[in-house]
């Protein structure tokens, strides 16, 4: 799976606090007041850890945050474009697809 440089030089070092997942979005909200929204499938992610982003990889439908020092949060994207948004803290948009 490749790597999403953009997104992973975005999110790379921001600890993951919270995953909130309801009505096919799931909204994850980082230790520095950011968040990220993705439009999922309707599937929840699995086996979240509260750890810093490694690196983002995405292909298709799938994206992966992988985790320091180990570990991957998945999400099942509703298309495999337009469906992730980062927002820091003051609601400024920093990365969209």
């Amino acid at each position: 799976m490749a790597r999403n440089q953009k997104l992973t030089a975005v999110l790379r070092g921001r600890s993951i606090v919270d995953v909130a997942h309801r009505d096919a979005t799931a909204r994850v909200r980082f230790d520095d007041g950011s968040v990220m929204t993705v439009r999922t499938d309707g599937t929840p992610p699995a086996d979240v850890q509260h750890a810093p982003v490694r690196a983002v990889r995405q292909r298709d439908t799938i994206l992966q945050l992988d985790l320091d020092p180990e570990g991957t949060v998945t999400f099942h994207t509703a298309e495999p474009t337009a469906s992730v948004m980062v927002r820091d803290r003051k609601g400024t948009m920093e990365y969209a697809d």
